[in-house]
């Protein structure tokens, strides 16, 4: 580690722990270890250090520390502050990480890893190597400029505010990411891995992990068979262990009416539509919108991109296409809706804005605008994370706190539920069921209930082993 890597790393971590408003305790949970096969010194050991959010899934091989996600934390203050803190020292003796895709759940504790001073390799699908920069940074951007905000406008609390991380932490860690293809072998030491393509978004994978004769596959949100841009996902492979993201509710296929429905009537009162979106998986809302514009379906407004990445993920999209990279369907196409401006105009207009959980990022400023006014909507897409504001404006509320004040919400909000572009329970569960059963099974990154419906129903239609681990539990596979 370099000296400025040093110093910055004692900087980051001092300043967290004098803030309140960022100190955590230790490690919760109790520390489990199970297992039903007689236990070897050879045996993998695998510790779920992650929630419903922030999968980091780390897996003690032979002579080898191999990290399956290294994602940021989102939901009540309680787990977002984790973000703030030194990360645990299992995590500085990585020889390797392996992420599933390039969305901020399972990449965005990364750079602050490498501020702290890891430096080993960091392996990726070419598409989320390609996409990891623009989520990255586009995250640093808002955070700092949340941060800064925050210490101005003086709701920072008693301690100084701190980004989760910085744009020079982002390009750091992109440094370290080496591209791997789909379907290649690529050795760690003693153990290799592959990807296989897991769909719902550019450049996300499955992997299986290999060593002495025992494999683990770990499979993040799997994407749906009729996506509009991205091909199904690969079968699953034969392993000891699965670990397995819990599937969302599926989509009802009028996604596009409601959305067009909830736009014509905002238009109709004179008012803005704003849908908080993420860079990386906002891709799929421009296409939308400009597919329904193009017929006819809503009118042709102004579209606000408000993004520090702006187009940037569409580009990687639109690289991926001339490429014809094999996870894309043929004759799917990024699309980018016409009208495409800078600032709200006075008139009716669609404002995209990040971050998608609505806690962090540009759309705050939106909202604290355009809540008050019964005249505007508040599109919804997706499951909110649970103990986000977009979870709370989902559930109804009518006040949201902002920058330190409470926010009237009079517009309309619309929850649209899923999105369609990730599998359901029934596609995630014929996906597992098709290839014979592992030793165990294990739900993670998803909502306790969620997670133990689908960990029941695997128990109920395939007569599986399926544990839900607690957050800090470890196991021998």
């Amino acid at each position: 580690m370099s000296d400025a890597q040093g110093s910055r790393a004692a900087a980051l971590s001092a300043a967290r722990r004098a803030s309140v408003r960022y100190r955590t305790s230790p490690w919760p949970g109790p520390l489990h270890v199970t297992g039903h096969r007689p236990a070897s010194h050879l045996d993998p050991a695998l510790t779920f250090l992650g929630g419903a959010t922030g999968a980091r899934h780390l897996l003690e091989l032979p002579g080898t520390r191999v990290l399956v996600g290294c994602g940021l934390f989102a939901g009540p203050d309680a787990l977002w502050r984790r973000n703030f803190s030194p990360a645990p020292g299992e995590l500085h003796a990585l020889d390797a990480i392996i992420l599933p895709s390039a969305d901020l759940g399972h990449s965005g504790f990364l750079p602050q890893l490498v501020a702290e001073g890891w430096h080993g390799p960091v392996f990726a699908a070419p598409g989320t190597a390609a996409l990891l920069p623009v989520a990255l940074s586009d995250a640093a951007t808002q955070f700092t400029e949340d941060a800064l905000a925050a210490e101005a406008g003086g709701w920072a609390g008693p301690g100084p505010a701190v980004p989760p991380f910085r744009a020079e932490d982002v390009a750091r860690a992109v440094a370290l990411v080496r591209p791997v293809e789909y379907g290649t072998l690529q050795k760690i030491d003693g153990a290799e891995f592959e990807f296989g393509r897991a769909g719902g978004q550019l450049g996300a994978a499955w992997v299986r992990i290999r060593a002495d004769g025992r494999s683990v596959v770990f499979a993040g949100p799997l994407g749906a068979a009729e996506h509009a841009l991205l091909c199904p996902p690969d079968p699953r492979p034969r392993s000891d262990a699965l670990v397995l993201a819990a599937p969302s509710p599926p989509g009802d296929g009028h996604l596009a009416g409601r959305f067009a429905a909830a736009v014509h009537r905002a238009v109709k009162r004179g008012g803005n539509v704003l849908v908080p979106a993420s860079a990386v998986g906002g891709e799929e809302l421009l296409t939308m919108l400009e597919e329904l514009m193009a017929a006819g379906e809503i009118p042709k407004l102004p579209v606000v991109l408000d993004s520090p990445a702006g187009l940037s993920a569409v580009e990687v999209h639109r690289r991926a296409e001339r490429e014809r990279r094999h996870e894309l369907h043929r004759g799917g196409r990024a699309g980018v809706p016409a009208g495409l401006v800078e600032q709200v105009p006075d008139r009716p207009s669609i404002v995209v804005a990040g971050l998608a959980t609505a806690d962090s990022g540009r759309v705050l400023r939106h909202l604290a605008e355009l809540l008050p006014d019964p005249r505007n909507g508040v599109l919804l897409l997706g499951t909110p994370v649970p103990g986000t504001r977009a979870a709370q404006l989902a559930s109804g509320t009518r006040q949201l706190k902002i920058h330190g004040r409470y926010v009237p919400v009079r517009a309309e909000v619309t929850a649209l539920g899923s999105t369609g572009e990730f599998a359901g329970p029934a596609e995630v569960l014929a996906w597992a069921t098709a290839t014979p059963p592992p030793e165990t099974a294990f739900v993670v990154e998803g909502e306790k209930a969620a997670s133990h419906a689908f960990a029941k129903a695997l128990h109920a239609e395939a007569g599986w082993c399926v544990v839900v681990p607690e957050d800090g539990e470890r196991v021998l596979c």
